[in-house]
């Protein structure tokens, strides 16, 4: 009877020990879920004030850490990355300080990209080099993929268009294979900015007919015309280019005239763009010499 007791006291033991065990690990669990849902929230939060440059710094630190917590959060990582590109073209100064965002925008991105089954996928189907599968893999994107791969290739695009021309032409054919699957899966994603990015590409690469670029901003333009960045983009690489001052003062001048509050989600975009628009309207004539 004794020794009964003590396998009944034993087994006691056990299951409050056990007990405890998964109350911990449930505890630490819904700790570790509410730390990031607060970090995501006060990150939104302060992403929709992002007209202010240190709001929108502020949000990028909490999705930064949301994003490290939780890299498998489709939606956290697409305005994390958003959120890099934003401060390195709208806010930073320092061109190495931009780079460097673009940089992270695109690491945290394509590590989510990277991930999914549709990317392993393709590139389990390419028998290529590491270039081909990483388009294999590209090209088998989902629609759900489509924000990450969007502002992913929108910093990587941003990061080249420093870069020596050597550099640009190596990674064309990648950036033209998520551009070409966005337009895919998803045309008019971000005010129609496959085309956008298209109509600046083609304007600066060397060898190509400008005609290509002409058209994907036309495309752009007439999907999402209020999109003031479109106008800014080809002023600045397109009519540069091709010596045409008339339309550079023109896409400027519409820029500053327009409201930019006529898209609520993106008015602190479009003001920082009639900023961009002001500044290249003081260098026209060293622009059209």
């Amino acid at each position: 009877m004794k020794k009964q007791s003590t396998f009944i006291l034993l087994g006691i033991l056990l299951w409050i020990t056990g007990c405890s065990t998964n109350t911990n690990t449930l505890s630490r669990y819904i700790s570790k879920e509410k730390n990031i849902q607060f970090l995501v929230d006060q990150g939104r939060s302060h992403w929709e004030q992002r007209v202010d440059g240190e709001n929108a710094r502020t949000a990028r630190l909490f999705l930064s850490k949301a994003n490290a917590l939780n890299p498998d959060d489709q939606a956290v990582t697409a305005l994390y990355s958003q959120s890099c590109h934003f401060i390195g073209y709208y806010i930073e100064n320092d061109p190495l300080k931009s780079d460097s965002l673009f940089l992270k925008g695109m690491e945290a991105a394509w590590e989510f990209i990277i991930s999914t089954d549709a990317y392993q996928e393709g590139v389990a189907l390419s028998d290529g080099d590491s270039t081909a599968k990483m388009i294999a893999g590209l090209e088998n994107a989902t629609q759900d993929m489509v924000p990450v791969l969007y502002w992913w290739v929108s910093n990587y695009s941003r990061y080249l268009v420093t870069k020596p021309v050597m550099e640009r032409l190596k990674q064309r054919d990648i950036i033209e294979t998520a551009l070409h699957r966005i337009l895919a899966l998803q045309p008019d994603f971000f005010y129609h900015g496959a085309n956008r990015i298209f109509g600046g590409i083609y304007a600066r690469l060397p060898g190509v007919d400008l005609n290509h670029s002409v058209t994907n901003f036309e495309k752009s333009i007439q999907g999402s015309p209020n999109y003031m960045g479109t106008y800014v983009i080809r002023a600045k690489y397109l009519y540069t280019k091709s010596g045409n001052r008339e339309g550079f003062l023109s896409d400027l001048q519409l820029v500053l005239d327009a409201d930019p509050t006529i898209l609520p989600a993106v008015s602190p975009e479009n003001l920082f763009e009639q900023e961009k628009a002001r500044a290249l309207l003081t260098q026209v004539s060293s622009l059209f010499e």
